[in-house]
């Protein structure tokens, strides 16, 4: 137990610092997408759906005090998929040909979320490079909840998809010698 939790110390900050670099990386390129989720996933992989979650959050509240505040209103997006992502995962689900439905599932209940917030908090002009592709949709009339999840369910199906293909790449390419030996429990982690 002593060895997964000396993992999770480890672990947990390079999640993080992977979530940032990949936010500041599309927000500095304008990128259509947000990089922001891998390291959440890889928590949640991991370490169960509680870290992922921690995962997620934090790099929310960093994001948004450092370089992006937007982002500290999109929390609850990191949170919800870090612990969507690591319940899947917990019921076999990013295994085989379930990978798709997990990561669609997850995708879905991000892209409500971030929609909803990107909409009625910021009127769909975020700082992300998908602002763009929401713009030029609200200037040919369409509504903008609609202009937002379109846009949202579309950009968060490639960015989850590129998230859960680089986390598998690199689990798979990870020796077992350096991966938890099981997931951490709650319980565990207060001892």
């Amino acid at each position: 137990m002593k060895d997964n939790k000396i993992k999770l110390i480890t672990y947990l900050p390079v999640c993080i610092v992977i979530n940032i670099v990949g936010a500041f990386l599309a927000l500095q390129f304008k990128l259509p997408i947000y990089l922001d989720t891998i390291g959440t996933f890889m928590a949640s992989f991991l370490f169960g759906p509680l870290y992922g979650a921690i995962a997620g959050g934090l790099t929310s509240l960093v994001n948004g005090i450092s370089f992006d505040p937007p982002s500290l209103y999109f929390m609850p997006v990191q949170i919800i998929v870090g612990f969507s992502a690591g319940m899947l995962y917990n019921h076999g689900m990013f295994k085989g040909v379930k990978i798709v439905p997990a990561t669609i599932i997850v995708t879905v209940l991000g892209s409500i979320f971030s929609s909803a917030i990107a909409a009625f908090v910021f009127n769909g002009v975020t700082s992300s490079g998908s602002a763009y592709i929401v713009a030029v949709l609200k200037n040919m009339g369409v509504d903008v909840f609609k202009a937002v999840f379109s846009t949202q369910i579309f950009t968060d199906i490639i960015d989850k998809a590129v998230a859960v293909f680089v986390v598998t790449v690199v689990l798979k390419a990870l020796p077992e010698s350096l991966k938890p030996q099981k997931r951490i429990k709650i319980s565990a982690v207060q001892e």
